[in-house]
């Protein structure tokens, strides 16, 4: 069974539990799938609403591409864990001869690459879906911009989160040009993203 199928229980204890996943990536997927889905609720609610007319056609864009996002981030509950058992098990490899060593520090690289990208997207997919919230909340009123301002907060520490995920695991990669690229993203998301916070 997948993890995105559990309940919301299951996932919970499933996370609680001594297995090695999901762990924070996939918690981290789980969280921006939540701020989405929040966002488009508010989004919504305001649909054919004479208070919010002039944005009618504008949060029914948004709240599709809500649902876009809540979608792929969803797929990315699976994606980071079943990517990061690939890392677990590289880390399992014989290290005993240099040869042996040397095998097992590529396969780590080989692996860890795939599973940084995931939190990578996480990232930029949270970056997209923050600039749509801020669209929201700037529109909405009342309880609809409490909720609207709950979801930016989610997807801010999601986004926080997926970064502290990729700068940790660049820090065991070598490829200078790989690493260089995705800080570059890490740090343009989170100076965009706390300016706009």
């Amino acid at each position: 069974m997948k993890l995105h199928d559990l309940s919301i229980k299951q996932f919970i204890e499933k996370t609680a539990s001594n297995e090695a996943m999901p762990a924070g990536g996939s918690t981290l997927a789980l969280c921006a799938a939540l701020a989405a889905a929040l966002a488009e609720m508010v989004a919504k609610f305001t649909f054919d609403k004479a208070k919010y007319d002039q944005a009618d056609d504008r949060m029914k864009e948004i709240a599709t591409e809500l649902e876009r996002f809540r979608t792929l981030l969803m797929n990315d509950i699976d994606s980071d864990a079943e990517l990061f058992q690939i890392v677990l098990d590289a880390y399992q490899l014989p290290k005993k001869t240099d040869d042996e060593i040397d095998i097992r520090n590529k396969q780590i690289e080989n692996a860890l690459k795939p599973a940084t990208l995931v939190q990578m997207e996480v990232a930029e997919k949270c970056h997209n879906i923050f600039g749509l919230i801020t669209e929201i909340t700037n529109i909405v009123v009342g309880s609809l911009a409490a909720d609207s301002k709950v979801s930016l907060l989610i997807c801010n520490t999601a986004a926080k989160g997926a970064i502290i995920n990729v700068r940790a695991n660049l820090t065991q990669i070598v490829d200078t040009y790989f690493t260089k690229e995705l800080i570059a993203k890490c740090d343009m998301i989170e100076k965009d993203m706390d300016i706009k916070l």
